[in-house]
């Protein structure tokens, strides 16, 4: 799945990705912790969306989002997290790119004229349930 978030574009195996959403309204909660932007109704169920900042590697502060990409174990409501995204670009195959080690991005790889960021779900689920 390919989706942009700030001026970076970014893609994520699909099956990595519960479902997407439009972006609805915040509801914050001052006893959430800082990285969770606050809460959105999600089937009648508060799902906590995770800040963009504190999970990606680009700033993304000044672009409102449209999307938000449900992350989690499938098959079960528990664990579930929002990663708000400026828009989702659609499902694509991304040629083979340079492969990167360490942290989230294990490759770069081109497309359609921009380099995207292959991002490992694993890592981006661990890194949210730190924040």
């Amino acid at each position: 799945m390919l989706f942009e978030a700030g001026a970076a574009a970014y893609a994520l195996p699909t099956a990595a990705v519960i479902e997407v959403t439009e972006w609805s309204q915040l509801a914050a909660i001052p006893t959430l912790p800082a990285g969770i932007a606050g809460v959105i109704n999600h089937h009648g169920d508060a799902l906590p969306i995770v800040a963009r900042d504190a999970l990606l590697e680009e700033p993304t502060a000044g672009t409102r989002p449209e999307h938000v990409l449900v992350l989690g174990a499938p098959g079960g409501q528990s664990g579930r997290l929002g990663v708000p995204v400026d828009r989702v670009l659609g499902l694509v195959d991304v040629p083979a790119g340079t492969t990167v080690s360490d942290g989230l991005v294990v490759e770069r790889r081109p497309l359609r004229g921009r380099i995207v960021a292959v991002l490992d779900a694993a890592r981006l689920l661990e890194r949210a349930e730190r924040v």
